[in-house]
């Protein structure tokens, strides 16, 4: 599939790139484990997120790495789906800031 390149390219220094194929190997690592250690993995997720989103890689191709991140991980294919949304979902909380929680949506009148 031909994927189009990101409107800006992302520009990272050395150690940048060192530390996002790290996190990055991180992630396919805690997936592959049978006991996946839920704190552990979303801590990896938010840090490669905020990373990427720094150096200026828009969502959509975040999202697109993290997919593959499941892909390579090897994951039973009843469970990738599940996997796959996890990550989307804490990337999307890690990009715009929204860290679990009660979202806008779902307060309740003690929340106020």
């Amino acid at each position: 599939m031909d994927r189009l390149p990101p409107v800006r390219a992302a520009t990272r220094t050395l150690a940048q790139h060192l530390d996002a194929r790290d996190l990055r190997a991180a992630i396919v690592e805690a997936l592959a484990t049978k006991d996946v250690r839920e704190q552990a993995l979303r801590d990896a997720v938010w840090t490669f997120v905020r990373a990427e989103r720094d150096i200026g890689v828009a969502p959509g191709v975040v999202i697109l790495e993290l997919t593959d991140m499941v892909e390579r991980a090897g994951i039973d294919p009843e469970v990738r789906p599940l996997r796959t949304r996890d990550l989307i979902l804490w990337c999307v909380e890690a990009f715009f800031g929204h860290l679990g929680g009660n979202s806008v949506g779902n307060m309740s009148t003690s929340d106020l």
